[in-house]
């Protein structure tokens, strides 16, 4: 990804507090700025936006009352699996996020 403060190469924004300003940028910001960077963030993560249903229940958000989510896979890491280094073989929760104002539903799948 390109830093859109500094113009530099960094890894993903999956592990910074923003996807679009380096942790090192991010660090120089006001907190209005932050605050800016990670609406603006939000606002470009909204997409393939749409109604689910979870177990026959359709979702609705139970801040703001919108039907529409966004789906991620979220890993529910243990200080175990941490600790040896293989967090990816922790299970995973499907998150739902509101459309509208962002509040991420979690569900948690025993295989």
């Amino acid at each position: 990804m390109k830093c859109s403060q500094c113009g530099r190469e960094y890894p993903s924004g999956h592990h910074f507090r923003s996807g679009s300003v380096c942790e090192a940028c991010y660090e120089k910001l006001t907190p209005e700025q932050k605050r800016s960077a990670e609406v603006a963030d939000l606002k470009a993560a909204k997409h393939e936006a749409a109604a689910h249903e979870v177990q026959g229940h359709a979702l609705k958000c139970p801040i703001c009352g919108y039907d529409r989510f966004w789906i991620r896979r979220t890993l529910m890491n243990t200080p175990g699996m941490t600790f040896l280094g293989v967090e990816w073989a922790n299970k995973q929760a499907d998150n739902y996020v509101c459309n509208r104002c962002g509040h991420i539903l979690w569900f948690f799948r025993e295989e």
